[in-house]
C-alpha cells in the first residue's frame, strides 16, 4: 500500500498532511510513501526528512497520484482533480469541504474514487462513547454528499475511527486537532483587533458553539486573563466541560431572541463563533443579536464557509456592521502555526489511516 502526500495548493495553506515522522511511522506498519518535492516546506520539513524517513520524492502532483493508492491532503486542491491520473480503488483522506464540493465529490465517485471526508467523523468523547450503530446512522446521513458507499470495507472502517477507545476518539481526530488551534489562533486574533483600552483590562468573551475550537477559545480567554467566558452549547453535558475549563456561564440552544437578551446582559467585549463548523452553520446572531453588541466589539466567526453563525459573517473578509461592530473571518486560522498545525494534524492523519486499513483486512 502506498500513501501518497502532494504539495498543497490551496490558498495561503502553509500545512502539511504528513510530517516525516507520520512517514517513518506508516513505514513501520507496512506503509510505502510517495512525497511531492516542497510539500513540507512551509512547515520547515525538508526533502531530505522526507527520504530519511523512508519516501520517495517525485517532482510534481501528478507523479504522487500516478504511484498511490492513498492520498493524504489537509484541504482539496487548487487544481481540477480531473486533470490527475486518478484510478478506480484510490481514496482521498483530508477535509474535503462537503458543503461547496458535493457535486465535485460524487463525479470523483462515478469514478471509483472514494472520499474520506474529515469534517463528518465523529469527534469528542461524547461521540467516542456512542453506540455504533446509531454512530452508522447519522454518519450515514451524510454520505451523499461525500461520496462514501457503507458497503465497502474500506469506507466502513473510516467510520470506526473517532469511536473506539484508544484510538482517535477522545478529541484527537483530524478535525478536532484543528479545531483546537484553530480557536485559540481565532481568539488571540480577535482581541488584537478590540481597542487598546479594552485590550489593556479584562476583556468579556462570549463563546458560541462548545465544540473543540469553543472549548480552545475558552482555555484562550482564561490564559490571556480576560473575564470567565459565557459559553452556547447545545448539549447540557457540555456544560461540565466547559466550566472545567474556566467558563463563567453556560447557556444551552438559546434561539436569537434569547442570545439577543443574553449580550444585552453581559456586553461582550469579544465573541467567538464556533457552533457547528464542518456543516451547514446555524445563524445564532441575526440583526438584533448584533444590534446588542456595543460598538468597537469584535465577532469572530470560524464558521464562515459553513454559512456563517451570524447575518453579517463575509467570508475572508472584515466587515463593520451597523453601528461599529467588526465581523471577521479569514481562511485557515491554524496555518498561522504551519509547523504545529501539521504535527498535530499528521499524527491524526496516520492514525486514522492506519486504523481504517487495518479494520479493512480483519
Amino acid at each position: 500500500m502506498i500513501v501518497g502526500l502532494p504539495r498543497e495548493t490551496a490558498t495561503g495553506e502553509r500545512r502539511v498532511a504528513l510530517t516525516p515522522a507520520d512517514v517513518e511511522n506508516l513505514a513501520a506498519q507496512g506503509l510505502s510513501a510517495v512525497v511531492e518535492t516542497g510539500a513540507g516546506h512551509h512547515a520547515d520539513f525538508t526533502d531530505a526528512a522526507y527520504r530519511n524517513a523512508g519516501a520517495r520524492i517525485v517532482p510534481d502532483a501528478p507523479a504522487v497520484y500516478t504511484a498511490a493508492d492513498v492520498i493524504a491532503w489537509v484541504k482539496p486542491p487548487a487544481y481540477e482533480l480531473n486533470s490527475m491520473p486518478l484510478r478506480p480503488g484510490q481514496v482521498l483522506y483530508g477535509f474535503q469541504d462537503p458543503v461547496y464540493r458535493a457535486d465535485r465529490i460524487a463525479r470523483l465517485r462515478e469514478r471509483g474514487v472514494e472520499s474520506i471526508a474529515f469534517e463528518l467523523f465523529p469527534t469528542g468523547s461524547v461521540s467516542a462513547s456512542a453506540d455504533l450503530c446509531r454512530e452508522r446512522a447519522s454518519v450515514a446521513d451524510d454520505l451523499p454528499c461525500i461520496g462514501l458507499q457503507l458497503g465497502k470495507p474500506r469506507v466502513r472502517s473510516a467510520l470506526h475511527v473517532g469511536l473506539s477507545n484508544g484510538g482517535v476518539g477522545a478529541g484527537w481526530d483530524p478535525l478536532s486537532a484543528m479545531s483546537r488551534i484553530a480557536g485559540e489562533v481565532a481568539y488571540g486574533e480577535g482581541r488584537a483587533l478590540l481597542a487598546a483600552q479594552v485590550r489593556a483590562g479584562r476583556v468579556r468573551p462570549l463563546v458560541l458553539g462548545c465544540g473543540q475550537a469553543g472549548r480552545a477559545a475558552v482555555a484562550a480567554a482564561v490564559a490571556a486573563g480576560d473575564e470567565p467566558p459565557v459559553v452556547i452549547g447545545n448539549r447540557a453535558e457540555q456544560e461540565a466541560v466547559a466550566r472545567a475549563l474556566g467558563a463563567g456561564g453556560f447557556l444551552v440552544n438559546p434561539g436569537p431572541a434569547a442570545l439577543a437578551e443574553t449580550i444585552a446582559d453581559i456586553a461582550p467585549d469579544l465573541v467567538v463563533c464556533a457552533a457547528g463548523r464542518g456543516r451547514r452553520a446555524p445563524v445564532l446572531l441575526d440583526a438584533a443579536g448584533l444590534g446588542a453588541l456595543a460598538a468597537g466589539a469584535v465577532v469572530v466567526d470560524l464558521t464562515a464557509k459553513a454559512g456563517g453563525n451570524t447575518v453579517a459573517t463575509v467570508a475572508n473578509a472584515t466587515v463593520a456592521w451597523g453601528h461599529g461592530v467588526v465581523v471577521t473571518h479569514r481562511s485557515n486560522y491554524p496555518a498561522a502555526r504551519p509547523r504545529a498545525a501539521s504535527l498535530a494534524y499528521g499524527a491524526a492523519t496516520a492514525a486514522v489511516i492506519l486504523r481504517s486499513l487495518s479494520v479493512s483486512v480483519e
